[in-house]
């Protein structure tokens, strides 16, 4: 399996190498066909130490309900919106830890509105500082768009979620990667007309304000994501005003 997984490491590391050259545009054929088995694998993907030492790029394990645990490998900072490629040609977008956007992926969240206003940001901004997060905004209002796709029919639905968020306890959280990291759980309930209410919880570290761990909707109406980080981006920055 080992050996295995260092091979599927080194596909996405000529991906992504090849992503960065060609133009985010670039139809990766090739990844998609060698690649495919890797996020298909009836087991969880799990990458050793040296592994995720060795891998030059930074990279999350995900898991959709009742899928086993894939990788995912960062391909681009777009200003502050990271683009995640998983499998093929889906790539995930995500700002201040929360999906906000899918390409590729029919059925998942393919648009956010009033990203600016999301409370995640202000949560973060005041762990980086040293502040009191109980001057963030606890409600949030978006609109949330998916587009459904067969070979015979494409349709776009919108969902406009009600967000209130309560700050947790300070919890000592141990990841896949074996590394433990001392975080501030954010729940976030959600409801939506004639849609059932959910939650999503963020983990944010309290030494870097990186969100490291989160479980939150990825499709509408209760398909979710558990993201942990592997490596991590360090390069992202939070901003007052993005």
């Amino acid at each position: 399996m080992k050996a295995k997984q260092t091979l599927y490491i080194q596909i996405i590391i000529l991906a992504l190498i090849s992503t960065l050259m060609s133009g985010c545009s670039v139809r990766l054929q090739n990844y998609k066909e060698i690649v495919t088995e890797l996020f298909n694998t009836p087991e969880d993907v799990t990458l050793s130490a040296q592994e995720i030492e060795e891998f030059p790029y930074a990279g999350s394990y995900i898991r959709v309900t009742e899928r086993p645990r894939a990788f995912m490998a960062l391909a681009f900072d777009d200003n502050g919106v990271l683009k995640w490629r998983t499998g093929g040609e889906e790539i995930i977008h995500t700002k201040h830890g929360r999906i906000i956007a899918t390409n590729n992926m029919s059925g998942a969240i393919a648009n956010t509105s009033n990203l600016s206003n999301d409370p995640l940001k202000c949560f973060r901004l005041a762990v980086i500082n040293k502040q009191d997060l109980i001057n963030c905004p606890t409600m949030w209002q978006r609109d949330i768009w998916v587009t459904s796709a067969t070979p015979e029919h494409i349709e776009d639905q919108a969902y406009t979620y009600t967000s209130t968020f309560s700050v947790g306890a300070t919890e000592q959280i141990t990841l896949a990667n074996g590394k433990t990291h001392t975080a501030i759980k954010i729940e976030e309930h959600n409801e939506a007309t004639n849609q059932p209410s959910i939650t999503n919880s963020f983990y944010i570290d309290t030494d870097t304000g990186r969100i490291v761990k989160s479980n939150q909707l990825i499709a509408p109406p209760s398909i979710f994501a558990e993201i942990e980080e592997v490596k991590p981006y360090t390069l992202e920055k939070v901003k007052t005003n993005g």
